[in-house]
């Protein structure tokens, strides 16, 4: 047996051998012996051997760069959104450290600024953990403060006397420029900007969030940069905190510490191994490997199963009483080495335990919990070549939990190259690879009936994530899909039959959709959806640029505006979904690749959770 493939070696036997089964095992504790754990006879799967650190290759002298110049291409207002962000970085460090005569040269000499903290704020959420306060809808009682030279001054004296008595702690404080207007002379432009400040005081943290209409003044000198002209503030909101540690402990290290693969696997990151892997496909560079949570040994703790990237051991971590676990995937026989992409924890015989269902290239693996010691493998059932999510429901009412998978690209290697090929529509892919619906008929047996239910409708597309609700309440599970590179899937289930209602229902939401959550927001009793996209303040500048695709038909370049504007919040209604994503305020999730509803508070209403970051280096742009 390849040690590299065994899952997809024990499938090619399946397809030929028809009912053999094939107990794995893999790369596990070296303190263990490497055989089989039920004696089965099958060759066990030789450790990784090792490797020397891989030396990275030297970029020739003459090979050509490719600079952001957008001087040279003609998009001057990038050029003034470029030289804005360096004076606003500027400006966030003076919010913690007081210079006033770093401060003079920001701006100009007439320059005037409303209040940073607005008069009047209403409370929007007041419980036990937070204080949550915005600026006013309504016309305010008090009388408005005008513009002054000096607000700017006070806001800056103010929030820096404030983080000194919590020590400096967790000072923060971030901009984005998020559209450029040039004004009415060569020496005048404005800017859109999204504000963010965070800092502990002596008894909170404080987080405060705005939008900033920033005029700016130029001068001839190129080698200049611009100076604020007037700040005025059209959205505000504070956040406070009752105490001024973190509500959140990372517990990672305390949990993990007793495992030796922390150390010696984990604890270095994927970065450490990219170079190594053995294969390298088109998602194994973002480290985006899924796990599931379930007790599978029935003592009342749930456990962990995290899968991996290709050649790394995936791991089963048994939670013990004190919140420790221990390590235990090759005594489970579930240590596998072949590029692991989602995972699942459920029932699927019907027996009481948990069994497992984990996603690879190509093919579903499923396991079954053996007495709550081990998991053994039944069956394989192929799919597409790039795998990234699974889930579960009863669609057909029949008593059995059925699988939907989640297909990526079509390209099973380390070639694809996605939204770089010449030919790719970005934003209304189709060459995607398909997804599949696996009924469950037993015995832990499955057909795939993709076609037969309808699901083969619209499915060619770049799905990241699925999700499975009664969102019109007809009794039955339907099912909606995020795609990446364009409109999403809301197949809604007809007895067993599936159609893609997506348009007709107003939640198609084309974008890069990387997750999908249900959960009923306003507490009307109808289920809601949350859909997680990308947010980009340089798309959302260039995009509303008049020389942006101006050969485009406006209903595509609508859509590419529309790629940047982040997540979205759909209320079900009685007449069908309204899209309340910005009036709710919930479009900023960044670059979000997971979101959920938790009611974080326990107060009964279900707030967001939203997973989000991208590849960085401390010289990142911040532009998302």
């Amino acid at each position: 047996m390849s040690s590299s493939h065994p899952i997809r070696f024990f499938f090619r036997a399946l397809s030929c051998a028809g009912a053999s089964i094939l107990l794995l095992s893999g790369c596990g504790e070296k303190d263990e012996p490497e055989t089989s754990p039920t004696g089965s006879g099958v060759p066990p799967v030789s450790p990784a051997p090792q490797t020397p650190e891989p030396t990275l290759p030297e970029v020739p002298p003459s090979t050509p760069r490719v600079q952001d110049d957008p001087a040279s291409d003609g998009w001057e207002t990038e050029v003034l959104a470029s030289e804005a962000t360096k004076q606003l970085k500027a400006l966030g460090k003076l919010f913690f450290k007081k210079d006033r005569v770093a401060l003079k040269t920001l701006l100009a000499p007439d320059f005037t600024s409303d209040p940073l903290v607005p008069a009047g704020l209403q409370p929007a959420l007041q419980d036990h953990l937070f204080l949550v306060e915005r600026k006013a809808t309504t016309p305010s009682a008090l009388p408005p403060v005008p513009a002054h030279p000096n607000e700017l001054t006070k806001a800056l004296d103010a929030i820096r006397a404030l983080s000194l008595s919590g020590h400096g702690k967790d000072q923060h404080a971030h901009f984005k420029v998020v559209t450029v207007s040039p004004g009415p002379s060569s020496n005048t432009f404005q800017t859109e900007v999204i504000a963010s400040l965070s800092f502990s005081t002596e008894k909170a943290l404080v987080e405060h969030h705005a939008t900033w209409l920033v005029r700016w003044n130029r001068t001839p000198d190129q080698n200049t940069l611009p100076t604020l002209a007037s700040l005025s503030v059209r959205d505000f909101s504070r956040t406070t905190t009752k105490r001024n540690t973190p509500l959140y402990t990372d517990v990672s290290a305390s949990a993990l510490d007793g495992t030796p693969c922390y150390h010696s696997q984990l604890g270095l990151g994927l970065n450490h191994w990219l170079g190594r892997l053995p294969v390298r496909a088109m998602l194994n560079r973002f480290g985006t490997p899924g796990l599931a949570m379930g007790d599978v040994n029935g003592d009342g703790l749930d456990d962990l199963y995290l899968c991996q990237e290709p050649g790394l051991p995936n791991r089963l971590f048994l939670q013990e009483l004190d919140g420790t676990v221990k390590e235990a995937s090759k005594a489970w026989g579930i240590d596998w080495i072949d590029d692991s992409r989602s995972a699942l924890f459920l029932d699927l015989d019907n027996d009481g335990d948990q069994d497992l269902v984990v996603a690879l290239y190509g093919v579903v693996v499923i396991a079954r919990n053996d007495n709550r010691r081990q998991f053994t493998v039944v069956t394989a059932l192929p799919c597409s070549p790039s795998t990234t999510m699974l889930a579960a429901a009863d669609y057909d009412r029949d008593g059995l939990l059925d699988l939907y998978v989640c297909g990526y690209t079509q390209d099973n290697g380390g070639a694809s190259i996605g939204a770089a090929d010449e030919r790719f529509v970005y934003h209304d892919a189709g060459n995607g690879a398909p997804n599949s619906l696996f009924r469950n008929k037993g015995n832990l047996t499955f057909e795939d009936v993709t076609t037969s239910t309808g699901l083969d409708q619209n499915n060619r597309r770049w799905s990241f994530a699925a999700s499975w609700e009664d969102y019109d309440e007809d009794g039955d599970q339907d099912l909606y899909v995020a795609n990446d590179y364009g409109r999403n899937n809301l197949y809604r289930n007809n007895g067993g039959k599936f159609v893609d209602v997506a348009s007709v229902a107003g939640v198609e939401d084309s974008a890069s959709g990387m997750s999908a959550s249900w959960g009923d927001y306003d507490r009307d009793g109808r289920m809601d959806l949350y859909v997680a996209n990308m947010f980009s303040a340089a798309g959302s500048r260039i995009t509303t640029q008049k020389q942006f695709k101006t050969a485009t038909d406006p209903v595509i370049r609508e859509r590419f505006r529309r790629f940047t504007r982040g997540n979205s919040l759909f209320r079900n209604t009685d007449k069908g979904f309204q899209d309340v994503s910005e009036q709710a305020g919930v479009t900023l999730g960044r670059w979000a690749w997971s979101s959920n509803f938790v009611d974080l508070n326990n107060d009964a209403w279900p707030d967001f959770v939203v997973a989000n970051g991208y590849l960085s280096s401390e010289t990142d742009s911040g532009d998302l």
